[in-house]
């Protein structure tokens, strides 16, 4: 059936609860996401004086957003552990040896930087859209709040901030 001009082909609509995030480095965590973003742009602009307005010129970089990554801490801690021991890995707070040899390691999802993937599925839960995130660092982790005060039970998560270069995208061929 053909479509007719201007209508999309498809007609489904995004759904947020479709996707799939993984990171090389980080294997127990990939399974606990629970949350993600898809990071914006920005560019900006310089501008050329007149003598009635700033007239907008083409930018020559973009600024990407922060990517942000929340997860179910498992019983042995070991997802939120992996992120911990990559930042101690590359900020070294104590003595240089801490950096337990990322350097030499790079390129292996090991290293100070790994790749990452968030695939986004179509409504039959089928890959769609592939963001491809290159060179990702974590800048931070969120903390853990244990307590005794809830009535029920709620599972920790946890969010990790992280910086990378650029993200490409590999769109599925039809």
């Amino acid at each position: 059936m053909a479509t007719a001009p201007g209508l999309p082909h498809n007609k489904n609509q995004l759904s947020q609860l479709g996707f799939q995030f993984r990171v090389k480095k980080l294997p127990t965590t990939n399974f606990f996401v629970t949350r993600t973003n898809l990071p914006g742009l920005t560019g900006n602009p310089p501008g050329a004086a007149t003598p009635f307005k700033i007239m907008p010129l083409a930018y020559d970089k973009l600024e990407y957003g922060d990517l942000s990554v929340t997860f179910k801490v498992d019983e042995d801690m070991k997802n939120w552990m992996e992120i911990f021991d990559w930042m101690v890995g590359v900020g070294f707070p104590t003595k240089f040896d801490e950096r337990r040899l990322l350097d030499k390691q790079e390129g292996q999802g090991e290293g100070k930087f790994s790749d990452g993937t968030l695939t986004v599925m179509t409504s039959a839960k089928n890959p769609n859209v592939q963001f491809v995130f290159k060179d990702l660092i974590p800048y931070s982790l969120s903390d853990l709040e244990f307590t005794t005060q809830d009535m029920d039970v709620n599972y920790l998560e946890a969010t990790v901030g992280f910086k990378y270069m650029y993200y490409t995208i590999e769109r599925r061929k039809p």
